[in-house]
């Protein structure tokens, strides 16, 4: 494949592109690697501190909504400034949440190095890197962007089922103080591959204030703010209700592993079809095939097979939503402003995820996990059905609406 196939721009070495695709993948292994294993820590962590897991979740809300809030504002200064310096900050920031909350002796201290520190590490790598990717490719964005999101899926297959681990080996603290190693210099070499387009690469976006006028991308935006109970409860909340349901830590701590992997696969084979299917129809399936996660777990019981069952459903979901979000933005927007576009977009999620984690936890605390699994999927089912009337116009343009 040639420089122009995947950028247009005949000056720019084959290699790079895929080279900066590939830093970025990496850098979502870990960031992606430490949020989506926390559900590992929940128990570890109310131990510690003396409190229930109802108290713990929100650490996970927090960082998650600093995340997507972080994003809208790195991705718009990445488009303006570059990616080096924001990845460089995220880089700093995530080994720094995780290293101070290992030294925590109060629940209060952990909240105020874990929710923003963590959260703003994320946020400065995800939606931004997205956007510097989506920049240097053209005929083949989609598989560029599954590519870069396979990392994300990689994060959640290992990090799990490494940090039980070493849970049980070396504890908490001292996995939050090797993951905050880690991160330190994976992001570090991320930032010093990552590199930005040339300009002429890139297309124009419509002003924002057109933006916030589209009818469609208010419903999608709140599409994504309705889906987050449903998005997040499983990497909140599986560990522990397989643990309550008589399966062993390590199984357990596995169902996150197993839908990582299941999304793995999944973002491999989209990126490899997803421009012969198109994004719109990946984009209404990522929320159909979470929804059926929900239901399948919500009449699991303590059978393990169900619970892979449901595990894997909602990787391959989540691979085709997060898969077709930016190719669907793209189309809709151009890729001039992207990064900020995809994470302006991510704050609806955010929100969801304040919501999610936050309310499940409570509900779980005082009814159980069954009314708080089907209180997730009601509102899926809320979410695909926005996200069907969102998406009726296929891939018209903003202009065309």
């Amino acid at each position: 494949m040639t420089a122009t196939a995947a950028t247009g721009q005949s000056d720019v070495g084959p290699a790079r592109p895929w080279l900066i695709a590939g830093a970025a993948s990496a850098a979502n292994f870990v960031t992606f690697g430490v949020l989506f294993s926390f559900g590992v820590f929940l128990t570890p962590l109310a131990d510690s501190f003396g409190t229930t897991t109802g108290q713990i979740a929100p650490l996970l809300s927090g960082a998650v909504l600093f995340y997507y809030l972080t994003g809208a504002v790195a991705g718009w200064f990445s488009d303006r400034y570059g990616i080096r310096p924001v990845v460089t900050v995220g880089a700093l920031s995530l080994a720094a949440g995780l290293a101070l909350t290992a030294q925590a002796n109060e629940l209060w201290q952990a909240y105020l190095a874990y929710i923003p520190l963590v959260g703003v590490g994320v946020g400065c790598c995800y939606a931004p890197l997205i956007g510097t990717v989506g920049r240097w490719f053209t005929h083949h964005r989609t598989l560029a962007t599954a590519l870069l999101l396979v990392g994300v899926s990689g994060g959640t297959l290992v990090a799990p089922i490494a940090g039980r681990l070493l849970v049980d080996e070396v504890g908490w603290r001292s996995t939050f103080t090797a993951f905050a190693l880690i991160a330190l210099a994976v992001l570090g070499v991320a930032a010093a591959v990552a590199t930005d387009p040339p300009r002429a690469v890139t297309s124009s976006s419509p002003s924002i204030l057109l933006l916030l006028r589209s009818r469609r991308l208010q419903g999608l935006y709140a599409s994504a703010i309705v889906i987050g109970p449903g998005f997040y409860a499983p990497f909140a909340f599986y560990n522990d209700y397989a643990i309550d349901n008589g399966v062993g830590a390590t199984a357990a701590a596995a169902l996150v592993g197993i839908m990582g992997a299941a999304s793995l696969v999944a973002r491999l084979a989209f990126g490899l079809t997803g421009d012969r299917f198109g994004p719109f129809l990946l984009y209404r399936a990522g929320y159909a095939l979470m929804l059926l996660s929900l239901l399948l777990w919500l009449v699991a019981g303590r059978s393990y097979s169900m619970l892979t069952a449901s595990a894997i459903s909602h990787g391959i979901g989540w691979a085709a939503w997060v898969t077709a979000t930016p190719v669907v933005l793209a189309a809709w927007f151009g890729t001039g402003s992207l990064g900020g576009i995809v994470g302006a977009f991510y704050t609806g999620l955010g929100v969801g995820a304040l919501l999610g984690p936050a309310v499940s936890g409570f509900v779980v605390d005082n009814h159980g996990f069954g009314p708080a699994v089907a209180l997730a999927a009601t509102t899926t089912a809320l979410a695909l059905a926005i996200a069907l009337v969102s998406t009726s116009g296929g891939g018209l343009t903003l202009l065309e609406e």
